[in-house]
């Protein structure tokens, strides 16, 4: 169409200036040549150009040629040429100003000559249509070709947007005919499909992708998997674009399914140790009980001292030490039955047609093989552990089955570890009831059932009250007042410790500010799981920021097992160094080591009262309690007796130079609202009595 356009307007533009020249006539027409010459010259330097002044010299020439050539056919087939072509070339977006100015300049000139010719010979009706009706055919005619272009630059932009959209897809994409071959597809589909090799375009989709050579007829309704080479997976997803084609996107899968399947594999494999994985592990226990092959044993495995073996060697030596217990089950196990890691340090053993007898068997040898000598950390350990079986007769859900053998583990491990307990009912009514127990714990923690009493902490040189040590006691409903020899266990072994021992935290520094103008500070007991746990410094700034209480009012009391775990030693010794006191209790019963008393300073000694209590009857005990009064003193602490029940043993403990005493001789634990009838001075020595 452009070639055409472009011949038939050179040539009418042609004929304009070859008209012009020879039948042109007056003054005018010479310079009228000339512009026409000009015009067509733009046309020839720039093809696609399109100026305003071209614009308006085509209209100059189109007036002007009426004036002087003999018939206007001339400047019509001009008009016809300069229009179409403009429609097609430059200029597009202004094609409809651009070209007004020679159809203006055709009715102008047309007009003038009409003028011109009334004197001579009158203007008809149909020279004047014959005149204007090509201008009206121009006009529809120009202006159709117009829409015409520009639907065809939008298509062709579109077709390369496409186009370029298609080629960069990372998606493959294969166009196929009603007989199955692949009539277009893009780079990424040949990469995809490997069709680079040479013969027929393989078919993009069939249970053999790479085999088939001859096309296919239909694509599948529905997506289809299929691998190619080694490792690859292509998903083909098939589209009707009509009836009788049908466009196929080729994605690589490949990624997605080499996830999936690492997932079922470590779903169905632990991935430290090798054995069977929890998820995968219920499934065969779900499997195996209501088999009705005969008895199910199952045991469940927990290592008593991993906690303390990962915080002092690290986690690397805490996974060498599961990988090693691990080792041991799978081989005490056996090829019948089936071990698997379901937990942190909790193992199980499935033992499908085992009886109860051959199940003890079984628990009995995977404790012998655990508790050989393990030397991987520079010295020998050995590995303890907690065996819970149980066996299912066929009857019960693969659910009652693990809870029971759980809850034999759980009994053997209440027991002191490093043993195996065979399920029984009994068993499970006590579980329950410590469940119970571990609700009410909870309950009684939220609902204030917990009470403290404050037992009198007695300078001995002047026998006035100076501090008071914060006992936790619970108010349970139908059980009467507990002491914490009866709930402290359950809540250690529940993690309960930590949030109780921060209500009891919170509840005796309160107290504590209430007794300030006492000057009468606060002991509270701290548990070393409390220590260990990462907010314990936050939770103390809290406590002591919402209370308003001084550091130095507050004592943290530890006893000496502290020094079994780093971190919270690192946490005792950061306590410290906020000016909270820091005091160790049971001195000498425990732990007790001159290099840890040296390495980690304490404020406050308390000597216990297994020492306390026999003296006067053991010249032995009195050396001992002198010896750890003086080594207090050298290591800068203050020495805290407890136990004190007689004035013998406060004036004997006064006498060796102990600083204060705790005991039932200066008052039993009682709450904080009896202490405001005490005197501040609760006992007083023999020698100020006289």
């Amino acid at each position: 169409m452009r070639l055409l356009t472009s011949a038939f307007a050179w040539m009418v533009g042609l004929a304009l200036v070859v008209a012009l020249v020879f039948t042109g006539r007056g003054p005018l027409h010479y310079p009228l040549v000339l512009l026409a010459v000009v015009v067509l010259g733009t046309w020839l330097v720039s093809p696609d150009g399109d100026a305003w002044w071209v614009s308006a010299a085509e209209g100059v020439v189109a007036v002007s040629a009426f004036l002087v050539l003999p018939g206007p056919q001339p400047v019509i087939g001009f008009l016809f040429g300069v229009t179409v072509r403009r429609s097609l070339r430059g200029g597009t977006a202004w094609f409809p100003l651009k070209a007004t100015p020679a159809l203006l300049g055709y009715v102008v000139g047309l007009g003038a000559a009409m003028t011109l010719d009334l004197g001579s010979r009158p203007v008809g009706v149909d020279s004047l249509v014959g005149a204007l009706m090509p201008l009206v055919g121009l006009v529809i005619g120009s202006g159709a070709l117009y829409k015409v272009v520009g639907a065809a630059k939008t298509a062709d932009s579109a077709r390369r947007t496409l186009s370029a959209v298609v080629q960069a897809s990372p998606v493959g994409l294969v166009l196929l005919g009603d007989d199955g071959v692949p009539q277009l597809h893009n780079d990424r589909a040949r990469t995809l499909l490997d069709w680079s090799g040479p013969g027929a375009v393989p078919c993009p989709h069939g249970p053999d992708i790479t085999a088939c050579g001859r096309g296919c007829g239909t694509a599948s309704a529905d997506p289809v998997e299929v691998r190619v080479g080694r490792t690859g997976v292509l998903a083909l997803h098939p589209m009707p674009v009509d009836p009788d084609r049908t466009l196929v996107a080729v994605v690589d899968v490949s990624a997605r399914t080499h996830r999936e399947e690492a997932l079922r594999t470590r779903s169905e494999r632990d991935e430290l140790t090798g054995l069977v994985g929890r998820s995968h592990f219920l499934h065969l226990v779900e499997q195996a009980v209501p088999g009705g092959g005969g008895p199910v044993g199952l045991l469940v495995i927990d290592l008593d001292q991993f906690k303390e073996i990962n915080d002092t060697e690290g986690h690397e030596a805490g996974d060498e030490y599961l990988m090693s217990a691990a080792d041991r089950i799978h081989s005490a196990a056996g090829p019948g039955a089936v071990a698997a890691r379901i937990g942190g340090d909790e193992f199980a053993v499935l033992a499908p047609g085992h009886d109860a007898d051959a199940c003890v068997g079984l628990g009995e040898r995977v404790l012998a093989a655990l508790a050989e000598p393990l030397s991987a950390f520079g010295y020998e350990l050995v590995i303890r552990a907690s065996v819970g079986i149980a066996v299912s007769d066929g009857e019960g859900s693969a659910t009652d089955l693990l809870r029971d053998a759980d809850t034999a583990m759980y009994v053997a491990k209440r027991e002191g570890g490093a043993r195996h307990r065979l399920f029984h009912p009994e068993m499970g009514e006590e579980v329950l009831a410590r469940q119970r127990d571990k609700v009410d714990l909870r309950a009684a923690i939220d609902s204030g059932q917990l009470v403290l009493h404050y037992q009198p902490i007695v300078d001995l040189a002047t026998g006035r009250v100076t501090g008071a040590e914060a006992l936790v006691r619970w108010q349970r409903p139908g059980h009467g007042l507990l002491g914490p020899m009866e709930f402290i266990g359950l809540a250690e072994e529940t993690g309960l410790i930590v949030p109780l021992g921060n209500r009891v935290l919170l509840d005796a520094c309160e107290q504590a500010v209430r007794w300030q103008d006492r000057s009468i500070g606060v002991t509270v007991n701290v548990s070393t799981r409390q220590l260990s746990q990462a907010g314990f410094l936050d939770t103390l700034d809290e406590v002591l920021t919402t209370t308003g209480l001084r550091p130095k009012g507050l004592t943290i009391e530890v006893t000496e097992s502290v020094w079994a775990d780093e971190v919270a030693m690192r946490t005792l010794m950061a306590v410290r160094d906020t000016g909270v006191r820091v005091a160790l209790d049971d001195f000498g019963t425990g732990y007790s080591s001159l290099s840890y008393l040296q390495r980690y300073p304490f404020d406050v000694v308390k000597i216990d009262k297994s020492f306390t209590a026999e003296l006067g009857e053991s010249g032995r005990t009195a050396g001992v309690v002198r010896c750890i009064i003086d080594l207090t003193r050298v290591l800068g602490a203050v020495a805290v007796a407890e136990g004190i029940e007689t004035p013998a043993q406060a004036e004997w403990l006064r006498v060796a130079g102990c600083d204060y005493a705790q005991g039932y001789l200066f008052g039993k634990p009682d709450m904080a609202e009896n202490w405001d009838v005490q005197p501040s001075v609760v006992w007083a020595a023999e020698h100020d009595r006289t």
